[in-house]
């Protein structure tokens, strides 16, 4: 009698152990999930335009740019070399750690634009245009991924995957300065960015 009481006893301590392990199993699975959804922002774009294109974009660069104490966003380049040098294709990935408006963003991108003295013509003024209805908002966390393919066209790509396309190669040259031009605003940046030394 006591070895069956003490049996069953042991029986139901197992299951309640099991229903423990499963539960914490069950969570540590969400906040995986979770997390790969954070930190992945972008990393399936790469996966994505390395599958379709049959080739595999490596890392050349990082960093995160920081202005004053705020960090504005963290960026990634990759290209079909793992060389900033001659890329005929790359990728940009940005992820956000503040809150953008799309217009603030397609804003800053005129600025700079202006600041490194393109022209201010109808076609750059068309650009600046699509771009603010083109991208989303962005909030901390948040990413935008431009892919420059070996024709010079730009397909942005977000959160929830693929934003649009802008086909023109001077888009592509000038949109891509603003990070990767020896005329880029955050030298420092894009030297980390570009992998100089």
């Amino acid at each position: 009698m006591l070895e069956q009481l003490y049996q069953r006893r042991m029986n139901v301590m197992k299951s309640k152990h099991v229903r423990n392990l499963l539960v914490s199993g069950v969570a540590s699975l969400s906040m995986l999930s979770l997390t790969a959804t954070a930190s992945s922002c972008g990393a399936d774009v790469v996966s994505g335009v390395n599958s379709a294109s049959g080739s595999a974009l490596e890392k050349v660069g990082e960093t995160r740019l920081r202005v004053m104490f705020f960090r504005i966003y963290d960026a990634e380049l990759f290209t079909e070399t793992g060389r900033f040098e001659d890329a005929e294709e790359l990728l940009l990935r940005l992820e956000y750690a503040r809150n953008f408006t799309a217009a603030k963003l397609a804003e800053q991108t005129q600025d700079e634009w202006e600041r490194m003295g393109y022209p201010d013509n109808e076609e750059s003024q068309s650009w600046i245009e699509e771009l603010t209805t083109m991208w989303p908002d962005v909030s901390s966390g948040d990413c935008i991924v431009a892919h420059k393919n070996p024709e010079g066209s730009v397909t942005f790509y977000g959160n929830d995957g693929e934003l649009g396309t802008i086909e023109s190669n001077v888009f592509a040259d000038q949109f891509l300065s603003i990070w990767l031009s020896e005329e880029a605003r955050y030298r420092d940046s894009r030297d980390e960015l570009v992998g100089v030394e």
